[in-house]
């Protein structure tokens, strides 16, 4: 009753005229569903956030007599083949297989960062899509994050049971960041694959935050971007 004739009646008269809601009643404005409108805009973003980074990370595999004996995850940091991961994935009697879409490589190692638990590794392609990084500074407490993994999986032949293809695909785990303390991220996610260890952890805009070390029960550390930077600079 408000709405439809009292408000209106009042935005006859100053100083009543001059009160924006009291205006809009008059006009018939009406705003419904403003909380609503605002989560669907950033689901969407958070998809747009997945496509942008989704071909750049790759899954790693560690190779030794002919049996995977670690794998994870990395991403492509330069588009001439250097893919960051994490140095867990690295042991010296092992090669290296970095599988994209429909492609696989062998690679080399050419950098480690024990510290911080960080590796790049370079495979002989060019033109490739890279990840963007982001500006730490600019993360805030609330913000929703990304986690993204990447796994091959053998698809066997039912006579034979030998290895036909490989399959290639990602996962995502999406959670907030709850507290930030100097270059620690700390998350909130609510499960996640060891097999995401060494793979992006992006902001809504699609870009990398830090890398991320999950370990056999599911527990995520974040190594931060800046850490990143400063081994591939």
């Amino acid at each position: 009753m408000a709405d439809q004739f009292f408000l209106p009646y009042l935005a006859g008269f100053p100083p009543f005229s001059g009160l924006g809601f009291i205006q809009r009643a008059k006009d018939g404005t009406t705003i419904i569903n403003k909380t609503e409108k605002i989560v669907v805009i950033e689901n969407t973003a958070v998809e747009e956030a997945i496509k942008k980074i989704s071909s750049s990370v790759v899954a790693v595999q560690a190779v030794a007599n002919k049996k995977i004996i670690k794998e994870g995850t990395g991403f492509i940091v330069f588009s001439d083949g250097l893919v960051i991961t994490t140095a867990d994935l690295i042991s010296q009697r092992a090669d290296y297989l970095v599988f994209r879409e429909n492609s696989s490589s062998t690679a080399r190692v050419v950098k480690k960062d024990l510290k911080n638990n960080l590796a790049l590794l370079k495979i002989n392609e060019t033109n490739l899509p890279v990840v963007s990084l982001a500006n730490l500074s600019e993360l805030f407490l609330g913000e929703r994050i990304v986690l993204i993994g990447a796994q091959v999986l053998p698809l066997l032949e039912k006579t034979t049971g030998e290895v036909r293809e490989n399959k290639f695909y990602r996962f995502i785990n999406i959670g907030t960041i709850r507290g930030i303390q100097e270059e620690i991220i700390f998350l909130n996610l609510d499960e996640e694959s060891f097999l995401a260890n060494g793979g992006p952890l992006v902001n809504i805009k699609g870009e990398v935050i830090g890398l991320n070390l999950v370990n056999q029960n599911g527990l995520v550390n974040t190594v931060p971007v800046t850490k990143i930077k400063e081994l591939i600079d």
